[in-house]
Order: structure tokens, then C-alpha cells, then sequence
């Protein structure tokens, strides 16, 4: 009789060893179940339990609704963004025409025949017109840029010759904030793959971001080796930290308040999606007072 109950004791440990661990696989499996679904959320999945157990299938039940409740918040934030850039986009586009004839007719009247007064109040309304037509072109570029359906046509650019260019034009600000420039480019030409326009955007943008927040100086450099290209742009900076650097690209983001005037804190956002539709990377980092923007083109 002792060893028939022994018999059963045993089989009955056995029994629920076998379970428990069988049961644990199932709750390993249901894990990396869950992982793959957070990786892939747009597809509908649910996750299963391989062996059945009531109360382990109860909690995987909360698990799937919480999923589900996901999706759906997903789904309308979605729809909401888009909606949001299609106005954006409206909005910018309506603008657009209308102060482009504007600007038209103030350097028609440039032409005329003003006295000195005149032609100074003049030219402030030309600036300030010419500076809410940047405005404008920023949040058109945004909406545009961010787009999933937006791609870039990709072919080999003289990226040497574009950044020469975009300093030659931002000279005149950058010598109004009479900033100490350095620029290391290699001579002749340097190729990389991606795309005209949007690199010239993309240096605009980083050289106005400079002239904005550069406290005294700007270096500007590249560099070719390893079988990729970076661009680096690099500035003192004040009253920046850590945390601001890691909200750089945000769109809306400006680190400084006191600077703010006339920026929609998209210059940056939109230079790092243009670059990485070029297949590149855009990063920042702060050293002691040294932001330094770097991009790399493999």
C-alpha cells in the first residue's frame, strides 16, 4: 500500500513538472509573440498560448483587448497627422502664390524713383515678406518631406560644389553676425548619391540653424574615408544642454526662446528627413559649448 501511494505521489509530481514546465515554454513562446507584434503593430495579430491554461489565457485575453485599444489609438493619431499635413500643406500652398506676386510688385517699386527713406522702408518690407516666404516654404517642405508616399530620385551630386555654394550665399548673414568661419572642404569635386535640391535645402537649412544659434564662430568640414562621406557643421553654443540636443530634430523644437522670432523649428527636422531619403544620417552632439551636426553618405 506504501508503494502504491509512493507510486501515485510520483507520477502526480511528474505530472505537474511536465505541466509546469510545459507551461512555461507556452509563456516564453506567447513573450516572443508579443515582441514581434510590437515590432510589426500595423498587422493584426493577437497573441496565443500554445498549451491551455485557463488563468495564463485569461491575461493573454487583457493582453490582446490592450492591443487592440492600441491599434485603434494608432489609427486615429494617423489619420489626424495626416489630416494635420494636409492643411499644412493647403495652407502653405494658398499662401505661397499670392506672396509671391506680392514680392513682385515691392522690387518692381524698388526700381522706381525713391527717396532714401522710402527705399530703406522699402527694402524692411521686402525682408520681412522675403523672411514669411522661407516661413512658408519650411511647413510646405515639411508636409512634404514627412509624406510615406514621398521618395527622392537618387543620382551622383558634387556635394563639395553645393556646400561651397550654400556658403557663399549665406555669407552676408554670417558676416552680419560677425561670425569667425572655418571651412575644411577637399579640393576638386566630391560625389556622393542623392539628390540636388534637397541637399541644397539641407545645407540652407544647417547654415541658417548656424547663423541663428552660433555664438562666436562656424566650422564647416568634410571628410571622405572608410567608403562614406560626412559633412560636419560645428558652433559654440549658449545656454544649450543634453537634453536639448536630444530634441534637436523635433518638429517645433527651439532650444532658445530668445531666438525664436521668425522660426518655425522645423529647419532641422526637415534637413535630417531630406538626408535620410538620401540614404544618409543626420546626429548631433554636445561637447562642453561645441554643437556639432554631423551628416554621413555611405
Amino acid at each position: 500500500m506504501v508503494y502504491l501511494i509512493i507510486a501515485i505521489l510520483g507520477i502526480a509530481v511528474v505530472y505537474l513538472l511536465v505541466r509546469l514546465l510545459s507551461l512555461k515554454m507556452a509563456l516564453k513562446g506567447a513573450g516572443k509573440q508579443l515582441k514581434e507584434i510590437n515590432r510589426e503593430l500595423e498587422e493584426n495579430r493577437i497573441v496565443k498560448l500554445a498549451v491551455p491554461d485557463k488563468d495564463a489565457e485569461m491575461l493573454l485575453t487583457v493582453v490582446n483587448e490592450s492591443l487592440l485599444a492600441i491599434r485603434e489609438q494608432k489609427n486615429v493619431y494617423a489619420k489626424r497627422e495626416k489630416e494635420l499635413k494636409q492643411q499644412i500643406e493647403n495652407i502653405s500652398h494658398d499662401l505661397r502664390t499670392p506672396l509671391t506676386s506680392m514680392l513682385g510688385y515691392l522690387r518692381i517699386m524698388e526700381t522706381g524713383n525713391l527717396n532714401p527713406e522710402d527705399r530703406e522702408d522699402l527694402q524692411t518690407v521686402i525682408r520681412k515678406a522675403e523672411r514669411l516666404q522661407e516661413l512658408i516654404t519650411q511647413f510646405y517642405d515639411y508636409t512634404k518631406v514627412t509624406s510615406t508616399d514621398y521618395s527622392l530620385s537618387l543620382e551622383g551630386i558634387e556635394v563639395t560644389k553645393l556646400l561651397r555654394e550654400a556658403l557663399a550665399d549665406a555669407y552676408p548673414e554670417l558676416e552680419k553676425r560677425q561670425l569667425e568661419v572655418e571651412v575644411k572642404i577637399p579640393q576638386g569635386t566630391l560625389a556622393i548619391t542623392g539628390n540636388e535640391n534637397a541637399m541644397q535645402r539641407v545645407l540652407q537649412n544647417l547654415l541658417q540653424n548656424a547663423v541663428r544659434y552660433a555664438k562666436s564662430y562656424l566650422e564647416v568640414s568634410v571628410y571622405e574615408g572608410d567608403g562614406e562621406v560626412e559633412i560636419t557643421f560645428a558652433n559654440d553654443v549658449e545656454d544649450m544642454n543634453v537634453s536639448d540636443v536630444e530634441r534637436l530634430f523635433e518638429r517645433f523644437y527651439t532650444p532658445d526662446a530668445s531666438r525664436t522670432q521668425g522660426s518655425t523649428g522645423l529647419g532641422l527636422t526637415i534637413a535630417k528627413e531630406f538626408v535620410e531619403k538620401m540614404k544618409g544620417s543626420m546626429e548631433a552632439e554636445l561637447v562642453g559649448e561645441k554643437l556639432w551636426i554631423q551628416m554621413r553618405f555611405h
